[in-house]
């Protein structure tokens, strides 16, 4: 292994576990108005923001009618935000997971724990 590649994989683990973390902070702030909230849709194309929330297969309303209000999902952003020009290779390191979608090729779905009361 050459001393390029170590380095590359070892920024890459950094990475990961950075956006790891955000990705939990965002989930413990999307917990604290809808606890039973698993996973998030986040879209990249730009500063990252969340799309979508879910509570296991069921998507929470998002709109100025649902739960969240702006403050929350703007911290969830916020905390998601944590330097994206990350590679593909360090967000399926974290866990984000890719979206196909039509009209954005930036969709990722990200999964955080269960809200811990």
């Amino acid at each position: 292994m050459t001393s390029d590649h170590r380095i590359t994989k070892s920024r890459v683990r950094a990475e990961s576990a950075r956006l790891a973390a955000a990705t939990e902070a965002a989930g413990s702030a999307l917990h604290a108005l809808v606890p039973e909230a698993t996973a998030a849709l986040v879209e990249l194309n730009g500063p990252a923001y969340v799309v979508k929330v879910f509570a296991g297969d069921d998507e929470v309303d998002t709109s100025e009618t649902g739960p969240f209000d702006w403050e929350t999902l703007g911290e969830a952003d916020a905390l998601l935000r944590v330097g994206f020009e990350l590679s593909d290779e360090t967000l399926q390191a974290a866990g984000w997971e890719h979206v196909p979608d039509e009209e954005t090729t930036s969709l990722y779905r990200i999964t955080f724990p269960a809200h811990q009361q």
